[in-house]
């Protein structure tokens, strides 16, 4: 382990919830090395899978290219760097040399759901806050340039080998190499490089800067951890408020004076406004609201899902639970839960919220543990419903 405090850690096991939150989360980076098996890996997508994903029009992908060998002390005018779009075309890959390129799809655990049993390892962490996981496929000396991001990510290594350099701080003020139409920094990183292989682990705080440089042929899984701006909060939460007519209350201007009369707003008109927002934020309506805003999908191909074609009703999913059925939730299903009154609890998932009994807590978090659960654990009429509205918005799938 690095006795710096600035350094990579080196850990030689995934971190539990309380030393993860207490010494790393938002403080310093770290890797583990061996945190994940060779056949955690089987189910994942393959490169052919998301060269695949990448021709198709819904997911959004990229193709980098690096600046060819020489050409690095040219990096700081970006001679050589190149970003294009997809949806792609055979031929660009056909095009594409056997070296210094990558192909990057973002929320392939949505468009290729066995990808998301790798979330499975993380559960130590705030899965709420999870926004994706994007998959890189690079060919050697392929990379996407010294960057920062502005959320956490754990960087899992599939196949081949990667080089990464890491910053020790994070940067306050970051400068781009210009007229690029993608960012990447004009100085390189100074930190701590270290070269990884399958299995291993990287997470990296916000604005840590970074670059990976592929040493061989390698597939990246980036699980990342995006929390919204202040402004995304305030416009969310407004427009709650403004489709549900019996929350929004208009302002009447009650307890002005002559203080405020003509063009000016007096100090108390001020407060009084301030007072009026706050009883909002402290309404339960918002964590009512806060539930569902933190499962919405980033995607616009996902979330907000209507009604199954095929809706089960009460009757037919408890005999098909008594026959022997079992239900799981499929890993890409994002949870949040808050507490709201005593005994119950707000739950939200893929923009939905509704509240929950205290007694069914455990049914719940059986699910949210992604575990299988069969007739044993649905006794009750409530839980037989819980479990029939989760199905029908997709929440549950029957397990294979």
């Amino acid at each position: 382990m690095a006795t710096d405090p600035c350094a990579l850690v080196i850990l030689d096991h995934m971190p539990l919830a309380a030393e993860f939150f207490e010494v790393y989360w938002n403080q310093k980076p770290f890797l583990v090395r061996n945190a994940i098996g060779k056949a955690d890996f089987e189910p994942l997508i393959s490169a052919e899978e998301l060269a695949g994903l990448s021709l198709e029009d819904a997911p959004q992908s990229r193709l980098m290219k690096t600046p060819q060998r020489g050409q690095e002390g040219g990096q700081k005018g970006g001679e050589g760097w190149s970003c294009e779009f997809g949806p792609f075309s055979q031929q660009d890959f056909t095009a594409c040399e056997d070296h210094n390129w990558s192909l990057l799809v973002q929320n392939v655990e949505q468009f290729h759901p066995d990808t998301a049993t790798l979330l499975r390892h993380f559960d130590f962490s705030p899965r709420w806050l999870m926004d994706d996981i994007m998959v890189s496929y690079s060919e050697p000396g392929g990379s996407v340039g010294p960057h920062i991001d502005n959320y956490h990510v754990f960087l899992v290594q599939g196949q081949g080998r990667r080089q990464w350099t890491v910053g020790r701080a994070p940067i306050v003020q970051e400068q781009y190499i210009e007229d690029l139409d993608f960012k990447i920094l004009k100085e390189p990183i100074e930190g701590d490089a270290v070269e990884v292989g399958q299995g291993d682990v990287l997470y990296l705080p916000p604005r840590f800067g970074h670059q990976g440089t592929t040493i061989e042929r390698s597939m990246t899984f980036s699980v990342g951890f995006l929390g919204p701006k202040v402004s995304e909060l305030m416009s969310g939460y407004g427009q709650y408020l403004a489709d549900n007519e019996a929350q929004d209350q208009r302002y009447v201007g009650a307890g002005l004076g002559t203080q405020s009369s003509g063009f000016k707003i007096d100090q108390k008109a001020v407060e009084r406004l301030r007072d009026c927002l706050a009883q909002r934020l402290e309404s339960p309506d918002f964590s009512k609201w806060l539930v569902a805003f933190f499962t919405e999908s980033s995607h616009d191909n996902f979330g907000n899902l209507e009604d199954r074609d095929d809706a089960i009703n009460v009757e037919t999913l408890g005999q098909t639970l008594a026959d022997g059925a079992r239900l799981i939730k499929p890993q890409y299903v994002k949870f949040a839960i808050t507490a709201a009154s005593p005994g119950q609890f707000n739950v939200g998932f893929d923009a939905h919220s509704f509240i929950l009994q205290e007694p069914l807590f455990p049914l719940l978090q059986a699910f949210m543990k992604e575990r299988s659960v069969g007739i044993e654990r649905i006794q009750t009429a409530q839980a037989l419903k819980l479990v029939v509205n989760l199905f029908n918005h997709h929440a549950l799938e029957f397990e294979d």
